[in-house]
């Protein structure tokens, strides 16, 4: 079988239900194909709990090290699936923008977490990696 490129690259979703967003706590763990290399191509959130009072914010990074990509969820007063809200990730010293790429090294897991900023809020999370 021959190898993956990323012109060829292997898609997967991972889908965390109710992520809390007013705890600060890891929601989702992604661990690739053995030995592929990822990258991390969109994150997406749809609140079904009002976000209140402050903002949160969803982190994605190598378990135990820093923030790659950070995704910001502001006060919602809304709530409901399919909104269709495409937070977009900051951008500053630690942090870097998805469409500048977020890779996932070979053969070690990446963790979304809430940082708890939120007093309450609730979202489903959805991350869509690349494997090659």
């Amino acid at each position: 079988m021959p190898g993956q490129f990323y012109d060829n690259a292997l898609q997967t979703q991972h889908d965390a239900a109710a992520a809390a967003l007013a705890t600060a706590a890891t929601f989702l763990t992604i661990g690739g194909p053995a030995l592929l290399r990822g990258r991390i191509l969109d994150v997406t959130i749809d609140v079904t709990t009002a976000i209140t009072v402050a903002d949160s914010s969803i982190d994605i990074g190598e378990s135990g090290g820093d923030v790659d990509a950070q995704l910001a969820a502001w006060i919602l007063a809304f709530t409901g699936s399919g909104i269709g809200d495409r937070l977009a990730p900051t951008r500053d010293d630690t942090t870097v923008a998805l469409d500048q790429g977020v890779d996932i090294e070979p053969d070690v897991d990446t963790i979304c977490a809430s940082d708890g900023g939120a007093t309450a809020g609730v979202g489903d999370v959805r991350v869509l990696v690349a494997w090659w």
